[in-house]
């Protein structure tokens, strides 16, 4: 079986095209770095809480950002798009060493975004007016970013030091692709995991070929940076 991954930055229309390129009449399916809607865990938390809005806030920007054509809609081969670790399942593997600094370390930031003083433009002579408009605007910023700061940081983490995710979508996708006796697939998937899936594939006796994407120099900075 031979697998052809396409790295992609998650909000980038020239990737998407890039996918839709490698998607010819020998592919059989397509497999896309995505999880099931299942939120709920066995057990809720204020930590599992604050990471569900963290990421559903990111996702929400990503959405946002992402005016591309949906994959489903612009490809005739089965799509596969739940093959990523559910939220529950993946908050449960980070250790207390990482949520609780990481927490901590965001709290502060986001009650420095509520009781922020008033700040003036930096290098700029502004009226008071100005200065009180971007004051309001870093703080929005601060308190906005602040929790999908923490999800991020879990999920670097957890990619750096734990790659489990990355295990559970070789599984997911080898499973699928033998059942329904596909030869030939495309994965999509952020560059990050192009530091890791690909050989976990080939330990699975899949033959690789890993297609980089536009994002460039940046992909390569997220596959150093989680090696």
């Amino acid at each position: 079986m031979k697998a052809i991954f396409q790295g992609e930055f998650h909000i980038s229309s020239s990737d998407k095209e890039a996918l839709f390129d490698r998607i010819d009449e020998d592919v059989d399916a397509l497999f896309v770095e995505s999880r099931e809607d299942s939120v709920s865990p066995d057990g809720w938390s204020f930590g599992y809480l604050t990471f569900l809005v963290s990421i559903l806030i990111f996702f929400w920007f990503q959405a946002f950002l992402d005016s591309g054509t949906r994959i489903k809609d612009k490809t005739d081969v089965p799509v596969f798009d739940e093959i990523d670790t559910s939220l529950p399942e993946l908050y449960s593997r980070f250790p207390l060493s990482w949520t609780a600094p990481t927490g901590l370390f965001v709290c502060l930031i986001f009650l420095y975004g509520i009781f922020m003083p008033e700040v003036t433009i930096p290098f700029v002579s502004a009226p008071p007016i100005l200065n009180l408009t971007y004051t309001i605007i870093m703080k929005l910023v601060l308190v906005v970013c602040s929790p999908v700061l923490f999800s991020g940081i879990l999920i670097f983490l957890e990619e750096r030091h734990m790659a489990s995710r990355d295990q559970d979508m070789t599984r997911a996708v080898t499973k699928i692709a033998t059942e329904n006796g596909y030869q030939t697939i495309v994965v999509s998937c952020g560059e990050m995991h192009l530091a890791r899936l690909p050989i976990l594939f080939e330990k699975e006796d899949w033959d690789v070929e890993v297609n980089d994407s536009s994002f460039g120099r940046f992909g390569y900075l997220w596959r150093f940076m989680v090696k």
